[in-house]
């Protein structure tokens, strides 16, 4: 069985070595997407001398917003009828990574690969090196989500700056188009990257609503939802929108106050969910180094791989209760 799975790790890894070599760096693959964006946008540096929808040929436009989920075109053209695979598209823009979904799989892959051959070169059984696998397996996709996490995280952080120098601007006598361009140039990223994008997309002819609604779903937050509900609102109904969103950026504040408030008061219990979950694991190796014989039969023995096993699962489940506990929504 070893050698099977070294013939796996090594297939794997010889084509994982492959892509990144292949892989453009990162001063080509800018000028590529700024070049897109001229095709695509009539982009320019300065914001708006190019030309709109009419000069940019319609069908340069589908083909570049056709979706690259692999570099292989037919396994390409496979993947896009899957929806887990269209989900795990989505994670993958939403986290900004320079990465296509069979890249992703590639590295999941020999992840797990990787995890069982380790497990089975310590001499373990099949079963256990497969769900060994099965959970290193998903490292590449827990990188992913946690990139995503970060990105929302900063996006959340800058939003009420974003809205308070986008009430600055109104108030001042900027049109809504112009305070959109303000942020793109003025805001880190990531506020910066979304809202040039939804700059550009009106700037092409699409609505602001549209293209509101498009930045709310390439960020999933409802803080965002709630802004662009609101600025939707006000573009129907009239009012000033300088005010709204200058209220809409206290009420973030105020939110982001009490939940460092309470992040504060729950430190303590917070800390006790930590040593609860880590000390099945610290008592196994305090145990396992004192008397190596009364741990074995868990690694040796079929009953013990099996109670090893329900031990594991179990002790994930309670972790994820705690978590779901400790997590306030305000």
């Amino acid at each position: 069985m070893v050698p099977f799975f070294v013939f796996l790790f090594c297939l794997c890894g010889t084509y994982a070595t492959y892509l990144m070599i292949t892989r453009k760096s990162s001063e080509d693959r800018e000028r590529m997407e700024k070049r897109l964006r001229e095709v695509m946008l009539g982009y320019d540096d300065d914001f708006g001398s190019g030309g709109g929808m009419g000069a940019v040929d319609v069908n340069k436009i589908r083909l570049a917003r056709d979706e690259i989920l692999s570099e292989i075109p037919s396994v390409n053209e496979i993947l896009k009828r899957v929806q887990f695979v269209k989900w795990v598209k989505r994670m993958i823009d939403q986290s900004d990574l320079h990465l296509t979904v069979m890249r992703l799989f590639m590295f999941m892959g020999l992840s797990g690969l990787l995890g069982m051959l380790a497990v089975a070169m310590l001499g373990q059984n099949l079963l256990i090196a497969i769900g060994v696998g099965c959970l290193t397996g998903f490292v590449p996709l827990w990188h992913v989500l946690r990139k995503r996490k970060q990105r929302l995280d900063k996006f959340l952080a800058d939003l009420p700056d974003t809205l308070e120098l986008m009430s600055r601007a109104l108030a001042s006598g900027h049109a809504f188009q112009e305070a959109l361009h303000m942020i793109s140039q003025e805001m880190p990223d990531p506020v910066s990257t979304e809202f040039r994008r939804t700059y550009e997309e009106q700037n092409l002819g699409l609505s602001v609503k549209v293209a509101l609604e498009n930045m709310s779903e390439r960020v999933p937050l409802l803080d965002l939802h709630f802004c662009i509900t609101a600025i939707m609102i006000q573009r129907e109904t009239g009012g000033n929108l300088s005010e709204i969103l200058e209220k809409v950026a206290m009420t973030i504040r105020e939110r982001f106050r009490i939940l460092e408030d309470l992040n504060t008061l729950t430190t303590s219990s917070r800390m006790s969910a930590y040593v609860l979950c880590g000390m099945p694991v610290f008592i196994a190796l305090v145990v396992s180094y004192i008397n190596p014989e009364y741990m074995s039969i868990l690694w040796k023995t079929d009953k013990g791989n099996q109670l090893l096993i329900v031990g594991c699962i179990l002790q994930g489940l309670g972790m994820a209760t705690i978590r779901k506990i400790m997590q306030i929504q305000i």
